[in-house]
Parts: structure tokens; C-alpha cells; sequence
């Protein structure tokens, strides 16, 4: 069951998707904070995950595991537009061997548009809008099916580009040019402080290194509700980039 569970919360934090751009603008090739994203035949980024569950039976699950994202191919779409395949492996450890996830991520950059979007389950993310300036905030998550239970937390988020050009530091490496996306962050009560009254928490982030693209992302989401199990149930997943070319 627990194999399950993570499998399903990996598959939502990878964004195992279709990636295109949203809006078609006059087409320029002088931003270079589009480097904050690259796209590069034979690129790859490997990550440390760590992923902590909490279940209904207050328990909680610490799992650790590697993902390497690795864009192998190109195609066009009916537009003639490039598709970057990208394929993504996980491994439990360092020095494991590699085993492919079964999906692929397929990338979509066109020279005349702003965004970069995710498309996963008939969900649209906008990812990243260019060009990046710091303090730019959007509606990342316009076209989510949010009528669906497990979607409703996503609704109303408004990403904003932070920090941007500053040095990061995820306990691993330290990065000097980067730029942090701040997608999500409420919290309603907590149950160490009150726990006769429902909590939650959601809070989202990515970070991108220039030239390597994502280098850190965090995604938390959790509820409680003191009438039924008064347990925290969700999960926390961080995923730090150990290898890139």
C-alpha cells in the first residue's frame, strides 16, 4: 500500500507531462533568462529525493531515492514545433542501477511564446514566464480541474518569481545564479497548537540554476481534522540536484 501511495506522489511531483508553450508573442532569441530553463539534446540532472509520508494511522514513512531526468530525443507536433523527450529514471541509492519510471516527459519550445507550461491529466501548470524578473507573479495553476477532490488544494495559487540572480545553497552544493519560484505557501492552524480545530498546510517551491535548469524543488501538503483519525496525513517530498552536465 505504501509502494502505491508513493508511486502516486512521485508521478505528481515529477510531473510525468506534456510541456508547451501557452501564449504565441513576437519572437525573440536576446533573452537570456531563458537559460534558467535549457533545453540541450543529451542533458541531464540527477536528484536526491526524500520523501516523507504521513498516513491515517499517524504514522509517518521516511523513503529516499534518486530520479535523473535525461532528455534522450526530439519530435515535432502537428504545429512543427520541437518536442525535447525527456525520460526520467529512478534508482533506492547512489550506485544502484537505474530503471526506467515508463513515462516520458515530452518538452515543447516555440521562439515566439512567453511561458513554459506543464499539461499533466488534463491539468495545465505554467511553469515559467519569460522574460524572468524578480517579483513577477502569475496564476500558475489556470487550467486545473479543481471539481476533483485530490485537485481542490491547487486552486488559487499565484507563483512569483524570487531572489532572483542570488546564490542558493540546498545542504548539497551551493549554486550562485539562480532564481526561486514560489508557488504555494498557506497554513491555517496548526495541531501541536490547537488540536480540536482542522489545520492545513500546502507550500511549493522551485529553484533553477542558470544553465542546469531545476536544481531544488519542495512540495508539501498536508490536512487534520480532529473528527476523524486526528491524524496529519499527506506528505512532504524535496528533491535536490547531486549531477548534471
Amino acid at each position: 500500500m505504501l509502494k502505491k501511495i508513493f508511486s502516486i506522489l512521485l508521478v505528481l511531483v515529477v510531473f510525468s507531462a506534456y510541456f508547451f508553450s501557452c501564449k504565441k508573442y513576437p519572437p525573440t532569441t536576446s533573452d537570456p533568462t531563458r537559460n534558467f530553463f535549457p533545453l540541450r539534446f543529451g542533458q541531464y540532472v540527477t536528484y536526491d529525493v526524500d520523501s516523507i509520508y504521513y498516513l491515517d494511522s499517524c504514522q509517518q514513512y521516511e523513503i529516499k531515492s534518486q530520479l535523473k531526468y535525461v532528455i534522450t530525443d526530439t519530435t515535432r507536433d502537428k504545429n512543427d514545433s520541437v518536442i525535447y523527450i525527456l525520460n526520467v529514471f529512478t534508482r533506492q541509492y547512489d550506485g544502484d542501477i537505474w530503471q526506467s519510471q515508463g513515462y516520458n516527459v515530452a518538452l515543447t519550445v516555440r521562439a515566439n511564446a512567453d511561458s513554459i507550461c506543464v499539461t499533466q491529466d488534463g491539468n495545465t501548470y505554467t511553469k515559467m514566464k519569460f522574460p524572468v524578473t524578480e517579483g513577477y507573479n502569475w496564476a500558475g495553476n489556470y487550467v486545473v480541474q479543481y471539481q476533483i477532490p485530490t485537485n481542490a488544494y491547487l486552486q488559487g495559487w499565484n507563483y512569483q518569481y524570487q531572489k532572483l540572480h542570488l546564490p542558493f545553497n540546498d545542504n548539497l552544493h551551493n549554486y550562485q545564479n539562480t532564481v526561486t519560484v514560489l508557488e504555494d505557501d498557506e497554513a491555517v492552524n496548526y495541531p501541536s497548537v490547537d488540536s480540536a480545530v482542522p489545520a492545513y498546510r500546502t507550500y511549493a517551491k522551485e529553484v533553477y540554476a542558470y544553465n542546469i535548469g531545476m536544481i531544488y524543488k519542495e512540495w508539501t501538503h498536508w490536512t487534520y481534522s480532529p473528527n476523524s483519525s486526528k491524524c496529519v496525513k499527506g506528505y512532504t517530498v524535496i528533491m535536490r540536484a547531486v549531477d548534471h552536465n
